[in-house]
């Protein structure tokens, strides 16, 4: 899975340290219930839209403290960030702009106009034609052929050169992104369309707050301190006393 892990402005210098003792809570040790036992290892990750990064603000591309990828491996160097984007950094020089309601307009405006060009154009076959054709024409139709005539049906090539136009370059690069747009936006109903592709606009929404608190998919989330979830849900009606910090020195505000 992926998390996106809050951290103070102090601990800019001590960015894996401090990544380590935030998620100390959660790794699987057996002791507490298994909702806490969430993983056994983990590394950075992000620095690229195909990798869940964040939107760097333009003019801070090359800034020294956004960071890097590290390898999955462990091994010491980092990996180099897309331009543009980053593994993480101070809020200030992100880019927070993007959001799902902006991604809802777009995918509905996407659904909306590959219906008025299917009103205007011929019909456009599937990608399946053309790759069971390069298979059954092996040797004389390859699939690079293959891609290039499905692109270039009118209807697929109208579209995807709306595509093109939208503001969708802060977003993941598989948003509005298709390999076979007469299946994918054709073939689907608008509500299905439309969350589907929301889904796939942004960074998930698991994120680990400063103040210990671990959210999966939006939810109400459990806390460092507490056994599990039960403890949870009746510290955070009673009080935040048991459950309002983390562990000694990890005791961060939000």
């Amino acid at each position: 899975m992926s998390i996106t892990v809050c951290l103070p402005g102090v601990a800019a210098d001590r960015v894996d340290e401090a990544i380590a003792d935030a998620m100390a809570p959660f790794e699987m040790d057996g002791t507490r219930e298994w909702q806490l036992d969430i993983w056994d290892s983990w590394y950075i990750t992000g620095g690229g839209a195909m990798s869940g990064g964040f939107n760097v603000l333009p003019g801070h591309e090359r800034d020294p403290r956004l960071i890097r990828s590290r390898r999955w491996d462990r091994k010491p160097e980092r990996l180099p960030n897309d331009f543009g984007w980053c593994a993480g950094g101070p809020r200030e020089l992100l880019d927070f702009s993007a959001s799902h309601e902006e991604a809802r307009r777009l995918a509905e405006a996407a659904w909306r106009r590959w219906r008025e060009l299917a009103a205007e154009l011929p019909p456009a076959d599937p990608w399946q034609v053309y790759h069971d054709r390069a298979i059954a024409e092996f040797g004389t139709y390859n699939h690079g052929q293959a891609s290039a005539d499905y692109r270039a049906q009118p209807l697929v090539k109208a579209f995807d050169a709306h595509l093109r136009t939208l503001p969708k370059e802060r977003y993941w690069s598989w948003f509005l992104t298709f390999t076979d747009p007469v299946v994918d936006v054709g073939g689907t109903e608008r509500q299905t369309f439309v969350e589907q592709q929301v889904a796939s606009s942004l960074r998930t929404r698991n994120v680990l707050t400063r103040n210990c608190w671990w959210h999966e998919d939006g939810g109400p989330g459990i806390h460092g301190e507490c056994h599990g979830p039960a403890v949870c849900r009746r510290s955070r009606r009673a009080s935040t006393a048991t459950c309002g910090t983390c562990p000694g020195t990890r005791s961060w505000s939000t």
